[in-house]
């Protein structure tokens, strides 16, 4: 019987850790969600490759023929949800069937939770005897652990705790699979970038093998979220920052709360669903063990959560995204919202004390032991008070030690509450709470920007401003027709025509531009070709079917060949502008060129607006 679909041993001595982990007591292993034995059978199973009768493994385990059915029965409906089968046959006995893919990823789910909750360091150094995690390969483990650390010493990647022991675990089940014939490295490359280029061919020579074609770029999806940047000429950043908004907009229907001012929140989403969209593509079935707490103990968020993510995935014709994302997702809308509401119920302060530090510190923390409801959010010099400052800031009052003559709500107290004190204090906090929500304000404001940046950047802007383009094109005969013309729309002459169209080429080839909010193509690419940012939209005269989709038309987005920081952060806001404000692609699919450039300019002023002024 052929089996070439069973998972291999992953060390020389498997075998032998089968007899070992069969002999050890089932109060052993780690209770996870199937439950003990079913781990332990499972382990079995993973580790033998081929048949084994149901006798030897009731045996082994110390249960029941009866036992071990309603076991392999349990397990069985885990395994399938993860695309792989448990085959049991009469005469023959029981074995596992599913592609490498699925085997390695139901075997990682099993082996992951146990490396989280362990000092793994130790564990490369010192064996455990009679521990799951001895299936692993340990040299492997040794030699992936450090190319990444080396790749982190770089200083432009820090990987997370749990994305850098993912990684370990994946790599070094893949080598092994890869080791035992049961998977493939032949084939092209894909085409990443230097980094994820790098790291691979480090990788492959401290394991001795050739890993699989496709593994540059899940490198690469790693290497993007442990640096923290964002690449607008992604062809899947757009489809990231679309999600995003799509969550965020209908949490904040779902709620009533908004949502967008949280700054760091979208970046943070963001991050999270690159992961999440990676593994959704590579049909990775992850444990989310607070998944059931979610549910029971915050029932609405979860509905609220659950029903936005259904929404979006319709919209956006994602395949469903599984209970166990979607309570990762609800734990994020959870922080943020909880976060809000805490704002929302607090009186933003600031304490003005003339008579010193040390004086002013002491009142600060009377002021947090004794009126949880009041934000002490600094203290602020008596001098050059700036009340308007504070409005805007969203401050709502000023707690004093000396007298003010200020229009601005405050109260005078002594260095060490006195009754008289709290009274004023907590008729200051009754006020705030029967005028509804706190003033409107955001964090404080940052640090001056720096002189030469805001100018450049303020150049960059205007430069896109005045270079938006819209042109009426005929129905392209192909896709190449309608990239050809993208590349005519910035270009000066034929030589940067067929530049700009060998660069939007090249883009293409890395991935599907169609983004179906938009109802368009984003045709985008960097080049030496253009000086500054360019956006663009190509009007067909009509709506056309492209493999079951509506093409109304295409957005072209470029930016220069090089190094210039702000030419990123721009193309990255115009990217998300494009998404949050439907109306800017409905103003360039009407050939509205003003109005698309009036409702740019607004939105840049809002995002910029710290950049630019340094407030």
């Amino acid at each position: 019987m052929a089996q070439q679909n069973h998972l291999p041993i992953l060390t020389d001595n498997g075998r032998r850790l089968i007899r070992k982990l069969a002999d050890l007591p089932p109060v052993w292993f780690t209770a996870a969600a199937l439950g003990e034995s079913i781990d332990r059978l499972l382990t079995l199973l993973f580790a033998a490759g081929e048949p084994v009768k149901t006798g030897w493994l009731a045996e082994k385990l110390g249960i029941s023929e009866h036992t071990l059915a309603s076991d392999l029965n349990a397990a069985s409906a885990w395994l399938l949800a993860r695309g792989v089968t448990v085959v049991r046959r009469a005469g023959v006995g029981v074995w596992l069937e599913g592609t490498p893919e699925n085997l390695r990823r139901a075997m990682g789910v099993r082996l992951r939770p146990q490396l989280t909750q362990m000092d793994w360091e130790q564990f490369l150094r010192e064996p455990q005897s009679g521990s799951t995690l001895e299936l692993l390969d340990r040299k492997d483990m040794q030699a992936v652990a450090r190319v990444l650390q080396g790749f982190e010493r770089s200083g432009r990647f820090v990987f997370s705790d749990s994305a850098f022991l993912s990684l370990v675990l994946h790599l070094t089940l893949l080598a092994g699979q890869v080791r035992r014939g049961r998977l493939s490295a032949a084939g092209p490359r894909a085409a990443t970038g230097r980094d994820a280029a790098a790291l691979l061919v480090s990788l492959e020579g401290a394991l001795g093998v050739r890993l699989p074609a496709d593994e540059a770029v899940y490198l690469e999806h790693y290497l993007l979220a442990a640096s923290g940047e964002q690449n607008w000429d992604d062809p899947e950043e757009l489809r990231v920052s679309q999600l995003a908004a799509l969550l965020i907009r209908g949490m904040e229907r779902e709620t009533g709360v908004e949502l967008t001012g949280f700054s760091t929140f979208r970046t943070d989403l963001c991050a999270h669903l690159r992961s999440m969209l990676l593994r959704m593509a590579r049909g990775e079935r992850i444990d989310n063990p607070q998944l059931e707490p979610v549910r029971t103990q915050y029932a609405d968020l979860w509905a609220a959560v659950r029903r936005v993510c259904d929404q979006a995935a319709h919209t956006l014709r994602l395949p469903p995204i599984p209970d166990e994302e979607a309570g990762f997702l609800a734990m994020h809308f959870g922080a943020v919202l909880e976060k809000c509401e805490q704002t929302r119920r607090r009186l933003r302060a600031v304490v003005v004390c003339p008579m010193g530090m040390a004086t002013s510190r002491f009142l600060t923390s009377q002021l947090d032991r004794e009126f949880p409801d009041i934000a002490v959010e600094r203290m602020c010099p008596l001098r050059g008070l700036d009340t308007a400052a504070l409005r805007d800031e969203g401050i709502g009052l000023i707690i004093s030690t000396v007298p003010l003559h200020v229009d601005f709500p405050h109260v005078i107290v002594g260095a060490v509450l006195q009754e008289k004190d709290r009274i004023q204090l907590q008729s200051a906090i009754d006020r705030f709470h029967g005028q509804g929500d706190a003033p409107a304000g955001a964090q404080a404001a940052p640090p001056a920007a720096d002189l030469r940046y805001a100018d450049a950047l303020s150049a960059c802007i205007v430069e896109l401003l005045d270079t938006v383009a819209i042109m009426d094109v005929p129905l392209p005969e192909s896709h190449r027709a309608l990239v050809r013309a993208a590349a005519r729309l910035f270009a000066r002459g034929p030589q940067q025509t067929h530049e700009i169209e060998d660069a939007l080429m090249r883009r293409e080839a890395l991935g599907d531009t169609y983004i179906p909010p938009l109802r368009a193509h984003l045709l985008h690419c960097k080049t030496g070709a253009v000086s500054g940012c360019r956006l663009g939209y190509l009007r067909l005269p009509h709506p056309i079917e492209e493999n079951g989709r509506e093409i109304a038309g295409a957005v072209v987005m470029l930016a220069p060949d090089g190094p210039e920081a702000v030419w990123q952060r721009v193309m990255q806001e115009v990217s998300a502008i494009l998404i949050d404000r439907p109306a800017l692609i409905e103003a360039l699919r009407a050939g509205e060129r003003e109005r698309a450039v009036r409702l740019l300019e607004n939105d840049f002023s809002l995002r910029f607006s710290q950049e630019l002024t340094g407030r």
